[in-house]
Formats: structure tokens, C-alpha cells, sequence
């Protein structure tokens, strides 16, 4: 949708920043689609790099670019598996699911969102200062307060699979989206991620190779 509304305002040269295009894209697909979902997907791909986001009432967001030194980002992106886990899952009706529990005020549903805000921040400071070797178990800390939000976003298969790949040498991993299937990620330190591939590979799943960028949507005219 990012890319969409970007192609629309460079044809119609609409004076759209990057802000607005973020923004246009979530209201198409949240508002006018009814597709359930937060933000954060809109901006990251309209902004591109690595950004600290802030979310807050009355629509307001503030995406803070992070200047991280080239050799963090390569050690990380040198250390991180992204593996497809070969099934499928409608997030929508997870996403609504965790909505009705903060509708709901499930305790524990809730704490849980609290933690994952914490989490962004051991993540902003571990990246920032260099403290790669942490990454894998603050994913750790992330993905096992996640689950706590809905059901749904794990399952045995996935718990399997998290399972398998920490005893293969990951410290840390998570589930992308709305979990339930799809990609899932492991940080695999010391060159532990061949033994995680060579293990992961019984599930049917897949290692999808990837390259860290730092443009987000951009557009030309020819």
C-alpha cells in the first residue's frame, strides 16, 4: 500500500512527505479496508533504516532515525536466521483478538503490551551502545511476553521450532506479524546459525536469505 500511494503522488505530483504517505497507507488499509492492524508496517516501510517509533493519541507519530555504527548493523544482520515456517495464518483474526482483550481489560493481556514497550527500549539501548550479544535475549523476553497477549500467536509448532532452534545455539528469537505462522527470526551468535539452518530444515520450512537497507519507499519519474 506504501508503495501504491507512492507511485500515486510522484504520477499526480501530490506534495505527500514521508509522513503523509505512512499515514494515507494506514488509513486505506485499517479505515477504508477494514484490514485489522496497528501502524508500525506503514512507516517502516515508508521510512526505511533503522527508526525508534512512537505511537500516540490523536493519531501523533514521531519516528526517531537511530544512528547506529555500520559494524553493529553488520554483526547483526551477519547473525540473524530468518526462517519460513511453510504455513500460513489469517492475522487479522489474531490482531482482533488481542484487541478484545485490551477492550476487556485482561490483566495479563495487557502487562504483557507494557513489557513489549520495554522491550523497544532495551532493544533502542542495546543497538545503540553496541551490546549486540544482547539481541538474542531481549528477543527472547520479547516473544515470550507476546505470547501472552492472545491465542493464537503460538502454537506447538512454533514452540517447537523456537525450541529446537535455542538448543541448536540461537539465544533468542521471534515470531513476525500477528504470529500464528509466516517468518519467524533467531539471533545466532559465534557462527551458531548453521547448526540452527541444518536443524530448522526438518520442519519443511525454508531460510529466506535478506540484506538491511536504508532507504524506505522511494519513487522516480523517466
Amino acid at each position: 500500500m506504501v508503495a501504491i500511494v507512492g507511485a500515486f503522488a510522484e504520477m499526480l505530483r501530490l506534495p505527500l512527505g514521508e509522513y503523509d504517505i505512512a499515514h494515507l497507507a494506514y488509513e486505506i488499509e485499517r479505515k477504508d479496508l477494514a484490514m485489522a492492524g496497528g501502524r508500525q508496517d506503514q512507516y517502516a516501510a515508508t521510512f526505511g533504516g533503522v527508526n525508534f517509533m512512537e505511537f500516540m493519541a490523536d493519531d501523533k507519530v514521531i519516528v526517531n532515525p537511530l544512528r547506529i555504527k555500520q559494524q553493529y548493523l553488520f554483526e547483526l544482520e551477519n547473525n540473524l536466521v530468518l526462517y519460513y515456517t511453510s504455513t500460513s495464518r489469517e492475522s487479522a483474526k489474531i490482531i482482533e483478538k488481542q484487541s478484545e482483550n485490551v477492550v476487556q481489560k485482561k490483566g495479563k493481556s495487557i502487562e504483557a503490551m507494557h513489557q513489549l514497550k520495554h522491550q523497544a527500549q532495551m532493544m533502542k539501548e542495546a543497538l545503540l551502545k553496541g551490546r549486540v550479544h544482547e539481541i538474542g535475549e531481549i528477543l527472547d523476553f520479547g516473544f515470550q511476553q507476546k505470547r501472552q497477549m492472545a491465542e493464537g500467536i503460538s502454537n506447538p509448532l512454533i514452540d517447537e521450532i523456537y525450541e529446537l532452534a535455542k538448543k541448536s545455539g540461537a539465544t533468542g528469537g521471534k515470531i513476525s506479524g500477528a504470529g500464528g505462522g509466516g517468518f519467524m527470526t533467531f539471533y545466532c551468535p559465534d557462527n551458531t546459525k548453521y547448526a540452527v539452518i541444518e536443524n530448522l530444515n526438518k520442519f519443511g520450512g525454508y531460510v529466506k536469505s535478506y540484506l538491511f537497507v536504508d532507504h524506505g519507499m522511494t519513487s522516480w519519474t523517466i
